[in-house]
């Protein structure tokens, strides 16, 4: 259940990591924590380790799809293990492999649970990019469109006002997904032809 990632991610992540970076770096900010609490790096590590099962399963598919015979012709020619896998199994295995990472990043895309533990809020007080040195700040905490549905649909005391709402976040985070998904299918289709191509 990707609520014991979050849990996973709140006591590794957080309070183990985090801990040990604001005691190390930022002893003078204590009690306060930096690093120690929730924000965007945590909750991005979190829901790379839910996805990871994915991703692993479909690259262990498209490797194993390429054919021996392809690889015992690569040897033949001379071509060494590296030379192998890195210009004939790689690329022959890269379409199923972005069709795992498609998978993995739809569903990331909708989880909330873990990102309750992990860093989210109803209303995040600054961006992580700014105009202040180092400019990308992944300590902060972070709105989803995920938990704003949650947030809205569940948590508003007026609940039927806030059905206009709801909708329109749904919406979003739909069409949002739709988007990157496409993006990687057209990325794939594109690999696909021109390994295909090189290939012959």
């Amino acid at each position: 259940p990707s609520i014991v990632f979050g849990v996973f991610g709140l006591g590794f992540f957080i309070y183990f990591i985090g801990g040990g970076i604001d005691k190390l770096f930022f002893p003078e900010s204590l009690p306060s924590p930096t690093f120690g609490t929730g924000g965007i790096l945590w909750a991005s590590l979190t829901l790379a380790l839910l996805t990871v099962p994915v991703v692993v399963v479909a690259t262990e598919e498209g490797l194993s799809s390429v054919p021996t015979s392809i690889r015992e012709g690569a040897y033949a020619l001379g071509a060494t293990k590296f030379e192998t896998l890195w210009k004939v199994v790689l690329p022959q295995a890269t379409p199923g492999m972005l069709t795992g990472m498609i998978l993995a990043m739809a569903r990331a895309a909708g989880e909330v649970a873990p990102l309750m533990i992990t860093g989210v809020v109803k209303l995040a007080p600054s961006l992580p990019l700014d105009s202040h040195f180092p400019f990308v700040h992944l300590e902060r905490k972070f709105m989803h469109l995920g938990f704003h549905i949650y947030d809205v649909g569940f948590q508003s005391p007026n609940v039927e006002a806030a059905i206009p709402m709801v909708y329109t976040t749904t919406l979003v985070l739909l069409f949002t997904v739709l988007i990157l998904n496409l993006t990687a299918i057209l990325v794939r289709n594109k690999l696909r032809k021109w390994y295909s191509t090189t290939s012959i």
